[in-house]
């Protein structure tokens, strides 16, 4: 996982604030080309280089420049976290490798022991595991709905539910047609 909530050093140049990340002074198109990108120290390139490397020199253990493994973060990631921030209108961003990683983070993040989650029948096989055989051990429970019958998402959301989650489109069906069960804004049951 990898969370850019950090602004880089002020010496590179210029802030955040000159792209216009409060949304306001540029227009999406200008954030989405500038917004996290900061000149390059050493060349001035002003559009982020793809690092690949993995680790970073550090001078001595605990003083680094901002990234010591490319897991935990590394600066072509970050800038794509300030820029998707930046076009959200967001303070910060976290992006992730895979879509099941985001899925566990927020499910780690969100559920306790006795919650109910109502989930789309139609998704990741990995997320149906993620469920059943990862999350149900520590007493959350999943219920997998189709989710685009209004009725039956209806009737899934009568009891207490901790959030619903839906793909779109869905893996691998590509099912997207759950939509038309939002008419109506369902009644929180919480």
């Amino acid at each position: 996982m990898v969370t850019t909530q950090e602004k880089p050093p002020r010496d590179r140049g210029f802030n955040l604030s000159d792209c216009g990340s409060d949304g306001e002074s540029y227009g999406f198109e200008t954030l989405a080309l500038h917004a996290g990108a900061y000149p390059d120290p050493t060349t001035g390139a002003i559009l982020t280089p793809i690092y690949q490397t993995t680790t970073y020199r550090q001078e001595a253990v605990g003083q680094d420049k901002g990234f010591t493994y490319s897991r935990s973060g590394n600066p072509t990631v970050s800038a794509l976290e300030r820029r998707l921030a930046a076009l959200e209108g967001a303070e910060f961003c976290t992006c992730y490798g895979t879509g099941l990683a985001a899925t566990t983070a927020l499910c780690l993040a969100l559920l306790r022991a006795g919650d109910r989650v109502v989930c789309s029948q139609a998704v990741y096989g990995g997320t149906v595991r993620l469920f059943r055989e990862v999350l149900a051990p520590f007493g959350v429970q999943a219920e997998f709905v189709d989710t685009s019958d209004e009725k039956t998402l209806t009737n899934a959301l009568r009891e207490p539910t901790r959030f619903l989650f839906i793909e779109t489109p869905a893996n691998p069906t590509l099912k997207s047609d759950w939509r038309r069960a939002w008419r109506k804004k369902p009644e929180p049951c919480w």
